[in-house]
Protein backbone atom coordinates (compact mmCIF):
# COMPACT_ATOMS: atom_id res chain seq x y z
CA UNK A 1 0.00 0.00 0.00
CA UNK A 2 1.27 3.45 -0.91
CA UNK A 3 1.30 5.97 1.94
CA UNK A 4 1.12 9.44 0.41
CA UNK A 5 1.62 12.65 2.35
CA UNK A 6 -1.20 15.07 1.57
CA UNK A 7 0.62 18.15 0.20
CA UNK A 8 3.73 16.95 2.01
CA UNK A 9 4.30 16.86 5.75
CA UNK A 10 2.68 20.08 6.92
CA UNK A 11 3.30 19.74 10.64
CA UNK A 12 6.38 21.93 10.47
CA UNK A 13 6.41 23.35 6.92
CA UNK A 14 3.98 25.15 4.57
CA UNK A 15 2.02 22.74 2.40
CA UNK A 16 3.14 21.96 -1.14
CA UNK A 17 6.71 23.14 -0.55
CA UNK A 18 9.98 21.34 -1.14
CA UNK A 19 10.61 21.36 2.63
CA UNK A 20 7.24 19.71 3.29
CA UNK A 21 7.96 17.06 0.67
CA UNK A 22 11.44 16.34 2.04
CA UNK A 23 10.07 16.04 5.57
CA UNK A 24 7.37 13.59 4.46
CA UNK A 25 9.80 11.33 2.66
CA UNK A 26 12.18 11.42 5.63
CA UNK A 27 9.33 10.20 7.86
CA UNK A 28 8.86 7.16 5.62
CA UNK A 29 6.00 8.15 3.29
CA UNK A 30 6.06 6.32 -0.04
CA UNK A 31 5.30 9.52 -1.90
CA UNK A 32 3.55 12.84 -2.15
CA UNK A 33 0.13 14.15 -3.15
CA UNK A 34 0.34 17.65 -4.60
CA UNK A 35 -1.69 20.16 -6.63
CA UNK A 36 -0.75 21.78 -9.93
CA UNK A 37 -1.94 25.16 -11.18
CA UNK A 38 -0.76 27.40 -14.01
CA UNK A 39 0.75 30.78 -13.19
CA UNK A 40 0.40 34.01 -15.16
CA UNK A 41 4.01 33.74 -16.31
CA UNK A 42 3.46 30.27 -17.74
CA UNK A 43 4.75 27.89 -15.08
CA UNK A 44 3.22 24.76 -13.64
CA UNK A 45 3.25 25.58 -9.92
CA UNK A 46 2.34 23.56 -6.83
CA UNK A 47 -0.42 25.41 -5.01
CA UNK A 48 -3.78 24.15 -3.81
CA UNK A 49 -6.08 27.13 -3.40
CA UNK A 50 -7.75 28.94 -6.29
CA UNK A 51 -7.15 32.30 -4.62
CA UNK A 52 -4.03 33.82 -3.12
CA UNK A 53 -3.90 34.97 0.53
CA UNK A 54 -4.98 38.42 -0.69
CA UNK A 55 -7.97 37.01 -2.55
CA UNK A 56 -6.52 37.26 -6.05
CA UNK A 57 -6.85 34.47 -8.60
CA UNK A 58 -3.68 32.39 -8.60
CA UNK A 59 -3.93 32.20 -12.40
CA UNK A 60 -3.64 36.02 -12.50
CA UNK A 61 -0.34 36.06 -10.58
CA UNK A 62 3.24 35.27 -11.49
CA UNK A 63 5.00 32.67 -9.37
CA UNK A 64 7.08 35.44 -7.78
CA UNK A 65 3.97 37.45 -6.90
CA UNK A 66 2.22 34.43 -5.43
CA UNK A 67 5.30 33.48 -3.42
CA UNK A 68 5.46 36.99 -1.99
CA UNK A 69 1.83 36.82 -0.89
CA UNK A 70 2.12 33.28 0.46
CA UNK A 71 5.24 34.05 2.49
CA UNK A 72 7.25 31.17 1.04
CA UNK A 73 8.70 30.14 -2.31
CA UNK A 74 5.99 28.37 -4.31
CA UNK A 75 7.78 25.54 -6.13
CA UNK A 76 7.32 24.64 -9.75
CA UNK A 77 6.36 21.14 -10.83
CA UNK A 78 9.73 20.73 -12.51
CA UNK A 79 11.62 21.69 -9.35
CA UNK A 80 9.74 19.16 -7.24
CA UNK A 81 10.13 16.31 -9.70
CA UNK A 82 13.83 17.06 -10.11
CA UNK A 83 14.35 17.22 -6.34
CA UNK A 84 12.61 13.91 -5.58
CA UNK A 85 12.76 11.71 -8.69
CA UNK A 86 12.33 8.45 -6.77
CA UNK A 87 9.17 9.45 -4.89
CA UNK A 88 5.72 8.24 -5.95
CA UNK A 89 3.89 11.39 -7.07
CA UNK A 90 0.11 11.81 -7.02
CA UNK A 91 -0.24 14.97 -9.08
CA UNK A 92 -3.69 16.56 -9.06
CA UNK A 93 -4.58 18.79 -11.98
CA UNK A 94 -6.73 21.64 -10.68
CA UNK A 95 -7.64 23.31 -14.00
CA UNK A 96 -7.20 22.84 -17.78
CA UNK A 97 -4.71 25.74 -17.90
CA UNK A 98 -1.32 24.74 -19.25
CA UNK A 99 -2.42 21.14 -19.77
CA UNK A 100 -0.36 20.50 -22.91
CA UNK A 101 2.82 21.77 -21.26
CA UNK A 102 2.20 19.79 -18.06
CA UNK A 103 1.56 16.58 -19.99
CA UNK A 104 4.72 17.15 -22.03
CA UNK A 105 6.72 17.54 -18.81
CA UNK A 106 5.31 14.34 -17.36
CA UNK A 107 5.81 12.47 -20.62
CA UNK A 108 9.57 13.09 -20.43
CA UNK A 109 9.92 11.45 -17.00
CA UNK A 110 7.04 8.97 -16.83
CA UNK A 111 9.25 5.93 -17.37
CA UNK A 112 11.67 6.80 -14.55
CA UNK A 113 9.50 8.59 -11.96
CA UNK A 114 6.32 6.85 -10.69
CA UNK A 115 3.35 9.16 -11.24
CA UNK A 116 -0.39 8.94 -10.56
CA UNK A 117 -2.03 11.82 -12.41
CA UNK A 118 -5.51 12.68 -11.13
CA UNK A 119 -8.24 15.30 -11.21
CA UNK A 120 -11.81 16.05 -10.22
CA UNK A 121 -12.02 17.50 -13.75
CA UNK A 122 -12.29 14.09 -15.41
CA UNK A 123 -11.95 15.20 -19.05
CA UNK A 124 -8.38 16.27 -18.26
CA UNK A 125 -7.49 12.70 -17.36
CA UNK A 126 -9.16 11.41 -20.49
CA UNK A 127 -7.00 13.83 -22.46
CA UNK A 128 -3.90 12.66 -20.58
CA UNK A 129 -4.71 9.07 -21.58
CA UNK A 130 -4.09 10.04 -25.19
CA UNK A 131 -0.42 10.82 -24.56
CA UNK A 132 0.76 9.30 -21.25
CA UNK A 133 1.47 5.75 -20.15
CA UNK A 134 1.58 6.53 -16.44
CA UNK A 135 -1.07 5.77 -13.79
CA UNK A 136 -4.24 7.81 -14.35
CA UNK A 137 -6.91 8.36 -11.72
CA UNK A 138 -10.26 10.06 -11.22
CA UNK A 139 -11.06 11.90 -8.00
CA UNK A 140 -14.52 11.45 -6.50
CA UNK A 141 -16.18 13.48 -3.75
CA UNK A 142 -19.52 11.75 -4.36
CA UNK A 143 -20.47 8.13 -4.94
CA UNK A 144 -21.53 7.35 -8.53
CA UNK A 145 -25.11 6.15 -8.92
CA UNK A 146 -24.16 2.74 -10.23
CA UNK A 147 -21.37 0.55 -11.50
CA UNK A 148 -22.42 1.60 -15.01
CA UNK A 149 -20.38 4.76 -14.41
CA UNK A 150 -17.28 2.60 -14.13
CA UNK A 151 -18.16 0.77 -17.34
CA UNK A 152 -18.34 4.16 -19.07
CA UNK A 153 -14.88 5.01 -17.73
CA UNK A 154 -13.53 1.71 -19.05
CA UNK A 155 -15.09 2.44 -22.40
CA UNK A 156 -13.56 5.94 -22.50
CA UNK A 157 -10.05 4.65 -21.80
CA UNK A 158 -8.60 1.45 -20.41
CA UNK A 159 -5.63 3.51 -19.19
CA UNK A 160 -7.76 5.18 -16.49
CA UNK A 161 -7.31 2.52 -13.85
CA UNK A 162 -7.42 4.26 -10.46
CA UNK A 163 -10.25 5.82 -8.44
CA UNK A 164 -9.46 8.23 -5.60
CA UNK A 165 -12.22 8.57 -3.03
CA UNK A 166 -13.18 11.08 -0.36
CA UNK A 167 -13.46 9.13 2.90
CA UNK A 168 -17.02 10.46 3.33
CA UNK A 169 -18.29 8.43 0.36
CA UNK A 170 -16.38 5.17 0.82
CA UNK A 171 -18.60 2.19 0.08
CA UNK A 172 -16.88 -1.16 0.51
CA UNK A 173 -19.36 -3.02 -1.74
CA UNK A 174 -18.94 -0.48 -4.53
CA UNK A 175 -15.16 -0.70 -4.13
CA UNK A 176 -15.37 -4.46 -4.56
CA UNK A 177 -17.42 -4.07 -7.74
CA UNK A 178 -14.93 -1.57 -9.12
CA UNK A 179 -11.99 -3.79 -8.19
CA UNK A 180 -13.49 -6.66 -10.19
CA UNK A 181 -13.51 -4.31 -13.19
CA UNK A 182 -9.80 -3.69 -12.73
CA UNK A 183 -9.77 -0.41 -10.79
CA UNK A 184 -7.36 0.28 -7.94
CA UNK A 185 -8.46 2.53 -5.07
CA UNK A 186 -6.90 5.37 -3.09
CA UNK A 187 -8.62 7.34 -0.33
CA UNK A 188 -8.14 10.79 1.14
CA UNK A 189 -9.80 12.64 4.01
CA UNK A 190 -9.59 10.13 6.88
CA UNK A 191 -9.39 12.27 10.01
CA UNK A 192 -8.77 10.07 13.02
CA UNK A 193 -7.09 6.83 14.02
CA UNK A 194 -10.22 4.70 13.67
CA UNK A 195 -10.91 5.95 10.13
CA UNK A 196 -7.33 5.24 9.10
CA UNK A 197 -7.51 1.74 10.53
CA UNK A 198 -10.71 1.07 8.59
CA UNK A 199 -8.99 2.24 5.39
CA UNK A 200 -6.12 -0.14 6.02
CA UNK A 201 -8.58 -3.06 6.10
CA UNK A 202 -10.10 -2.24 2.70
CA UNK A 203 -7.21 -3.56 0.58
CA UNK A 204 -6.65 -0.12 -0.91
CA UNK A 205 -3.78 0.71 -3.22
CA UNK A 206 -3.01 3.77 -1.14
CA UNK A 207 -3.96 6.24 1.57
CA UNK A 208 -3.45 9.99 1.16
CA UNK A 209 -3.16 11.51 4.62
CA UNK A 210 -2.09 14.43 6.79
CA UNK A 211 -1.40 12.13 9.74
CA UNK A 212 1.80 10.06 9.67
CA UNK A 213 1.17 8.80 13.20
CA UNK A 214 -2.03 7.02 12.09
CA UNK A 215 -0.42 5.09 9.25
CA UNK A 216 2.40 3.70 11.35
CA UNK A 217 5.00 6.41 10.70
CA UNK A 218 6.82 8.48 13.29
CA UNK A 219 5.21 11.86 13.75
CA UNK A 220 6.67 15.23 14.71
CA UNK A 221 5.07 17.89 16.92
CA UNK A 222 2.51 20.02 15.12
CA UNK A 223 2.96 23.78 15.02
CA UNK A 224 0.35 25.64 17.03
Amino acid sequence: MHLLAHRGCTQQHPENTLAAFASALALGFTGIETDVRWSLDGEAILYHDRLSPRGQAVAALTRKELSHQAGFIVPSLNEALDAFPDAFWNIELKTPDGLASILATLGKIQHKTPILLSSFYHPLIQEAANTLDTYLGLLFASRPLSVNTLLEINYASSKINTLIWDFDVLDSLYLDEARRLGFAHFVYGASNEIEHEWCRKLALAGIITDYPEWVGLTSVPRLQ
